[in-house]
């Protein structure tokens, strides 16, 4: 290996020790979270791809730990979410990860998918969307 490849090499690809660390958080007051397997968050995504950000159903998207999540307004339990979902309430732990992490950065990652428009969910709209695909 020629010192011009160790140069290059370094350069462009990022260690995954020297990736930003996701940042443990406490869900709420004023949000909640939604999380599904990633397969149906990227379902759910390009279903709802393409509307404008100020009227879109689906606010930011994250990745963690092979999970996608979505934000929602409290108490938005009701009614249930699909089985293979999990509904995190106000106090409950979660890992976000740091505001620039891109997800595809390097298997595994933590980061945004979306950060566009409104940071909550419209629930009402995503949760047909969503018990459709989960059923699929």
């Amino acid at each position: 290996m020629t010192l011009a490849t160790l140069v290059t090499r370094t350069a462009f690809e990022r260690a995954p020790d020297l990736a930003p660390a996701a940042r443990p958080r406490r869900v709420g007051p004023d949000w909640e979270v939604l999380l599904m397997p990633e397969r149906l968050g990227r379902l759910l995504t390009s279903a709802l791809a393409g509307r404008p950000a100020r009227t879109a159903p689906l606010g930011w998207v994250f990745a963690h730990a092979g999970q996608w999540g979505i934000f929602l307004p409290p108490e938005s339990d009701e009614p249930a979410w699909p089985s293979d979902t999990t509904y995190l309430k106000a106090g409950t732990s979660l890992t976000l990860p740091t505001p620039g992490a891109r997800p595809d950065a390097w298997p595994g990652a933590s980061g945004w998918v979306s950060r566009d428009g409104n940071r909550l969910s419209r629930p009402l709209l995503v949760h047909p969307v969503l018990t459709a695909l989960a059923a699929a």
